[in-house]
């Protein structure tokens, strides 16, 4: 005759054998790997279009509360920051994280969720992250506010892009 704790114990082994083939028989538990989060904007000189462009990203990134970064580079970065791109930033109220142009680093792209380009990039970046070409965009020392709005334009559609890969 089997005591109450004897009862008890086998019930509890049973349910315990049982939940464990269960859950070998779904399979392997897929722990989905973190998306990349940063988003790298690419100028020749690392001064002008892909300062604004971070900054604009960033700002409506947090605006909408993805957790997405952007950061900008040059190709071959000069010594400053293109003024019109500092003053129409500073006009616009936007702020920049960036002090001096900085070179494009392979580093920087193993990074990338996509890299964002206003120039052409040689092709060992196209290999390690998606490259994007923004040729439409005209240089913000000719007219900020134009530069500004192509750029606007472009990036809410980046964004909503994003958004949906999010979602995937």
């Amino acid at each position: 005759m089997l005591n109450k704790n004897r009862v008890t114990w086998l019930l509890m082994l049973v349910t315990g054998l049982t939940q464990s083939a269960n859950s070998q028989m779904k399979g392997p538990r897929v722990v989905e790997p973190k998306r990349k989060s940063q988003i790298i904007f690419v100028c020749e000189h690392g001064a002008a279009l892909s300062v604004v462009s971070a900054a604009y990203f960033n700002k409506m990134a947090r605006e909408k509360h993805l957790d997405l970064h952007a950061i900008a580079r040059g190709t071959e970065p000069q010594k400053d920051l293109a003024v019109s791109a500092r003053q129409g930033l500073d006009s616009d109220g936007v702020s920049f994280e960036i002090k001096r142009p900085q070179r494009l680093s392979i580093k920087d792209t193993k990074n990338a969720r996509r890299v964002i380009s206003f120039c052409l990039l040689p092709r060992k970046y196209h290999t390690i992250a998606p490259v994007e070409t923004w040729t439409d965009v005209p240089p913000t020392g000719e007219n900020y506010a134009r530069a500004r709005d192509a750029i606007l334009i472009h990036l809410r559609e980046l964004i909503q892009q994003l958004e949906a890969e999010n979602k995937k």
